[in-house]
């Protein structure tokens, strides 16, 4: 005995299991809220709808920046003048004050050191590397680890 189903096309299966930007599980979206997370005391870096971070400028001057928590947008404001193209010396966590500076690391565009937070969306915390140059939009998360962000931590992808 075969199956309508396998003789038929269009049927509600066809319908309800196709793929639409609405259920296709297999890359994060752009816009995506990412909780973010301290690699080292695992505090929250979310202040105000913004992640905060201390930063220290190639001259020494300390102040406060503010990212966006929203995948690929790229806004942002901080306490001192950072001018473009400039590499910050640190980013430091706001709790722990421990520096983010992923040591042996650089910026896939230019060299360039880049920063490491986690971020997730419930119980699973990966890495996200991110470029410490003023300006520069580059970022990464290792594709396993967001494969792991989508399937396995969250309902709403």
């Amino acid at each position: 005995m075969t199956s309508d189903r396998d003789t038929r096309k269009g049927g509600w299966e066809d319908l309800a299991w196709r793929k639409t930007r609405y259920n296709d599980r297999t890359v994060l979206k752009s816009g995506s809220f990412l909780n973010t997370f301290c690699p080292h005391c695992g505090e929250s870096l979310l202040h105000e709808g913004m992640v905060r971070l201390e930063t220290v400028t190639a001259e020494g001057v300390e102040g406060r920046l503010e990212l966006s928590p929203y995948l690929n947008v790229f806004e942002r404001r901080s306490d001192i003048h950072i001018p473009e193209g400039q590499e910050v010396k640190d980013l430091r966590c706001s709790s722990c004050h421990a520096s983010l500076k992923a040591e042996g690391r650089v910026c896939g565009n230019e060299p360039s050191a880049v920063a490491c937070v986690l971020v997730g969306i419930s119980t699973i915390r990966v890495p996200f590397f991110f470029c410490m140059r003023e300006g520069c939009r580059w970022q990464l998360i290792d594709p396993d680890d967001e494969h792991k962000i989508i399937l396995d931590d969250s309902r709403e992808w």
